[in-house]
């Protein structure tokens, strides 16, 4: 399957993406084709900084792997992304708040 038609159900939603490099940015997908992607209200961390625990989930379905990842806000308008750099792309659901 084409990176573009995936982008597509991905449109306007935000997703995270892990570059070949080690830095991860957050963002809303605003625009994209074969070359580049276009974030915006980007949100930016490296992979070192992510602290990943496993911890048992309520349901006894078994360990679960649930991660810390401290975003910075980017301060620029949007981030332009040249795709052969991209290792993944993740649609992104914030955890919801406890009320």
């Amino acid at each position: 399957m084409l990176l573009e038609k995936e982008l597509e159900e991905l449109l306007k939603s935000e997703i995270a993406v892990i570059m070949n490099d080690g830095q991860a940015y957050r963002g809303r997908l605003i625009k994209f084709d074969s070359e580049i992607i276009v974030l915006d209200n980007v949100y930016e961390t490296s992979n070192e900084e992510i602290d990943w625990v496993e911890t048992e989930q309520k349901t006894s379905k078994g360990p679960s792997i649930k991660g810390y990842i401290p975003w910075r806000r980017v301060t620029l308008p949007k981030l332009i992304v040249r795709t052969p750099m991209v290792l993944r792309i993740w649609p992104w659901k914030p955890a919801k708040k406890k009320e």
